[in-house]
């Protein structure tokens, strides 16, 4: 009798077309060391730059890893999981990634400034993600809410990561008289 084990990713990985490192979780114990690590990063640049695929995930068998990944205007997304991973799986949890990031970065673009500007949102939306190398959401709409949530909560120094959300910082008063303003043009607005 064969047992099922659930889905599980090695690494998440976003890099720009110079093989400059954005954002990376690594999941694997074969995947800890620095110089491992940049191997691989750079085997899968390679990869992605030789890819004819353009807009859609592509996948690549090597070294052990199943790779899909997906370009932006100047990045490549990746997520990694073992040889004998669901690829699938991985390409639903690549789409999530991208969709999620689209929706969360200015101007919907998954370009380096952006995403090196947001660095936070980008970090937050791999950690709404994937966890430990368990897959925890694979619905983009439902890591922008939490991401959404996460920036309304702990967001320091008076700024939100979603515009419009008061932040943390915000006295209890404060939020209560900014709810009563708004509840009161609302209702000026409608004639009620």
């Amino acid at each position: 009798m064969t047992l099922c084990s659930e889905p599980s990713i090695s690494s998440v990985i976003i890099v720009d077309d110079r093989g400059e490192r954005i954002a990376a979780r690594y999941y694997s114990e074969r995947l800890q060391t620095l110089a491992v690590q940049h191997k691989l990063e750079a085997a899968l640049l390679s990869k992605a730059l030789k890819s004819t695929a353009t807009g859609e995930a592509d996948i690549v068998l090597f070294d052990g890893h199943v790779a899909v990944m997906r370009a932006g205007k100047d990045v490549h997304l990746f997520v990694t999981g073992d040889q004998d991973e669901n690829e699938i799986i991985l390409v639903e949890v690549l789409n999530a990634l991208y969709n999620a990031l689209s929706s969360l970065l200015p101007g919907g673009s998954l370009d380096s400034r952006n995403m090196l500007e947001k660095l936070d949102v980008v970090l937050l939306v791999i950690d709404e993600l994937v966890d430990g190398g368990i897959i925890l959401e694979i619905e983009s709409s439902a890591i922008v809410n939490r991401v959404g949530m996460k920036g309304a909560e702990g967001s320091a120094g008076g700024s939100s990561l979603m515009p419009g959300v008061p932040s943390s910082s915000t006295t209890p008063q404060q939020a209560l008289l900014s709810f009563k303003e708004q509840m009161t043009r609302a209702f000026k607005a409608t004639g009620t």
